[in-house]
């Protein structure tokens, strides 16, 4: 008799579901965002000092300028972050299927534990922009 107004509607966490999917949404484009931005990169570098440049930037025994320094750094932490936004996107995606399927409950920390990792990665790649720009240049 306690149960008898109850309803089971059977449908699943639609709130969860939406923070997972705009967790995806925007991991997916940050680490677009990441890629494209080091495309970007590489290819003014092409155009502004030459073949001769990128071809430094394989070479490990190679005496690098501040430029190509520059690109390596800066390039690596914005690769490093794409890949992490990427795993997030991932493991977002799995985890909003398991949701719509009532299989188990979302596992939201370990999402928003990769998305945190995925902005530090970002916010060093910025940081060592701007420090490497402004103080190191100078």
């Amino acid at each position: 008799m306690e149960s008898e107004w109850q309803l089971d509607l059977n449908i699943p966490d639609i709130g969860t579901m939406l923070t997972l999917f705009s967790t995806t949404l925007s991991s997916a484009i940050m680490g677009v965002g990441s890629v494209l931005y080091v495309v970007l990169m590489m290819t003014t570098a092409y155009e502004a000092k030459g073949k001769e440049f990128l071809i430094s930037l394989l070479n490990p025994e190679a005496n690098l300028t501040f430029e190509a320094n520059f690109v390596l750094v800066v390039g690596t932490l914005l690769v490093l972050s794409a890949i992490f936004f990427f795993i997030t996107m991932v493991v977002s995606i799995f985890e909003l299927h398991a949701v719509s399927r009532k299989e188990r409950g979302a596992r939201i920390k370990i999402v928003f534990a990769a998305f945190i990792v995925s902005l530090l990665c970002l916010v060093a790649a910025l940081l060592s922009t701007i420090l490497l720009r402004y103080y190191y240049y100078y």
